[in-house]
């Protein structure tokens, strides 16, 4: 009896060290190793050089004090390192604007780091809206030298391509309709925060669409993550998914860089992706 009691007492030691491990790796660790992520898309309709046309895209800064616009350098090396065409933000920039204590200058002064020689995009974020952050971001991001995008359309003549902004869906006034300016001699980009309203394009021209929001469930564990997943990103949470329409639509969804509610990150890495369009 003792010798199980030492050792059911020894096993117990062993599940709180490596508990201890797994909470240390997730709050100081995973959330700081950000990935790079490169894909290639055939853009059958696009006009361009046989390099294609490369966007950079990141998502979900949540700039907050467990993450900082200094965290963010390795963003902007990395993007600016790629030399990229254009460069696409999925929304959400800081984590609550009413707590926010950092400097806004330091937040602009940061994106006005990254170029991009075909323009700089954004949509709003459900975290954009709420503490008085709805009369601010788009301030923010303009100064930083983004286009922000609220149910716009806009076309690239030149390289028979467009581009469609959707407003947030979740707290925001986003109209999926938009999705029908789509022209079916173009190649047509959706930028939306939330992933799950792909459902809502396949009717249309959409080709691509690019979303964040899920943070690629962040925090993914067996039993939890699935309770906590954001409406509108319940169903696509991360990576790239193909349809079987007639526009054979794609949506790519980030994992973003930034953490929300709670400061970790469990087999969910941040990341910046580069999409190559090759024609």
């Amino acid at each position: 009896m003792f010798k199980f009691i030492k050792y059911f007492f020894n096993l117990l030691i062993l599940f709180i060290i490596l508990i201890g491990i797994g909470v240390a790796y997730a709050r100081y660790v995973e959330p700081y190793h950000l990935k790079t992520i490169n894909l290639t898309l055939d853009a059958k309709q696009l006009t361009s050089n046989e390099s294609g046309l490369k966007i950079a895209i990141f998502s979900d800064t949540h700039f907050s004090d467990w993450y900082t616009v200094d965290d963010f350098q390795n963003v902007v090396s990395i993007i600016d390192g790629s030399s990229p065409d254009m460069i696409f933000f999925a929304g959400d920039l800081i984590d609550y604007y009413d707590q926010y204590t950092g400097d806004i200058d330091e937040i602009i002064n940061s994106l006005s780091g990254l170029k991009a020689p075909l323009g700089k995009f954004a949509v709003y974020g459900n975290h954009d809206y709420g503490g008085g952050a709805e009369w601010k971001y788009e301030g923010i991001m303009t100064q930083a030298g983004f286009t922000v995008l609220k149910d716009e359309y806009v076309p690239f003549d030149q390289l028979h391509l467009a581009l469609i902004g959707i407003d947030d869906i979740v707290i925001g006034s986003g109209n999926p309709e938009m999705a029908s300016w789509g022209r079916e001699d173009y190649y047509n980009i959706i930028l939306c925060h939330e992933p799950d309203v792909v459902d809502q394009m396949l009717d249309y021209n959409t080709n691509l669409m690019i979303s964040g929001h899920t943070h690629g469930g962040q925090i993914n564990l067996p039993g939890y993550t699935d309770k906590f997943l954001p409406p509108y990103g319940e169903h696509y949470v991360k990576g790239l998914f193909e349809f079987d329409n007639k526009a054979s639509t794609q949506l790519y969804v980030t994992s973003g860089v930034g953490m929300t509610k709670l400061p970790f990150r469990f087999m969910a890495p941040p990341d910046v992706t580069f999409i190559t369009l090759r024609p």
